[in-house]
């Protein structure tokens, strides 16, 4: 993308992986549920479903396990460990946040997130994280038709705060992320978090940083704030 600075107006963000650290917690609970049904959550098997709407994390579980696989059981088991997890532990929020938000806040920039994750589930992420209030706009996986790594939850997310999507600068942590940010003509940074960047997904982020911290600068810069 051939974008230049001072063009952009808006911050999309992704929840899982980017805004929150949640990505170990899924990972824990999934093993434990899957351990009830006599099967292994690999971590390969985690990290191939990572930033995937929720069809294709449950057709991807089904493959792995076999069609016999009691999905729905699963899916209980997995939403009362996370539960209780959140419930008694909480969710840690990635270093860089607080001060992001703030400085987008104190500089009128609207946000916004977009997240595979269905709405109420992300909501309670937010809350369990300590940081719901600072969200007035989310869209979750459950309110498009298509989900990542299409563009339309970007687009949505983008309409949310009266914005075109290519004035908006996503902020992503997985591939799949990256690839709906993009086809959405956002400004999309990539900020890994459990899997490095490959060769295709290097050429599709429009800059690549460590974390928000080592991002928050140029973020600035390009909303010449």
């Amino acid at each position: 993308m051939n974008h230049t600075r001072g063009k952009y107006s808006a911050v999309i963000f992704d929840l899982d992986g980017t805004l929150i650290d949640s990505e170990p917690v899924f990972k824990l609970v999934a093993k434990q549920a899957a351990s009830e049904f006599d099967q292994c959550f690999t971590d390969e098997l985690y990290l191939s479903l990572v930033g995937l709407p929720n069809v294709e994390v449950a057709r991807g579980i089904v493959a792995a396990f076999g069609e016999d696989f009691p999905l729905d059981d699963f899916r209980l088991s997995f939403e009362q460990h996370w539960r209780a997890h959140v419930d008694t532990y909480g969710i840690p929020i990635k270093s860089g946040v607080l001060d992001l938000i703030a400085q987008l806040n104190r500089n009128n920039v609207a946000y916004a997130i977009a997240t595979s994750t269905p709405h109420e589930r992300a909501r309670l992420s937010l809350k369990r994280a300590a940081i719901n209030h600072h969200f007035d706009y989310l869209i979750g996986g459950d309110e498009v038709e298509n989900g990542k790594p299409a563009p339309d939850i970007y687009v949505k997310a983008a309409q949310a705060i009266a914005t075109s999507p290519s004035r908006c600068i996503a902020l992503e942590d997985s591939k799949v992320g990256v690839n709906s940010a993009a086809a959405a003509n956002m400004y999309t940074i990539m900020i890994p978090d459990l899997k490095p960047p490959d060769e295709e997904t290097t050429a599709r982020a429009s800059g690549i940083f460590a974390s928000i911290d080592d991002a928050t600068g140029h973020i600035l810069d390009l909303l010449q704030c």
